[in-house]
């Protein structure tokens, strides 16, 4: 079975993003990470090693698999909160 992956960049988590806003457009940004985590089959529990294992991103650095997700997740919040602050 293979291991649940985190998206390769931060595209991925727009959308996802943006699909669960339109489910439910008070949800708090925790609330977005534990569904995004949920949608892919992550670890739920950030104390798993899972999360603490090194993985290499497209810029080729090493990271931890939890530096990566919040990066990108943080990422994607930033494009979206500049494109709703152009659309006002």
């Amino acid at each position: 079975m293979e291991e649940p992956g985190i998206p390769s960049s931060y595209h991925t988590f727009l959308r996802l993003i943006r699909r669960l806003q339109e489910e439910d457009p008070s949800a708090p940004l925790k609330m977005l990470k534990q569904r995004i985590i949920y949608l892919l089959d992550l670890p739920p529990e950030k104390n798993d090693p899972y999360w603490d294992e090194q993985e290499f991103s497209y810029l080729r650095s090493s990271r931890t698999r939890r530096q990566l997700f919040d990066d990108r997740f943080n990422l994607a919040m930033y494009k979206i909160r500049k494109e709703e602050g152009k659309s006002r």
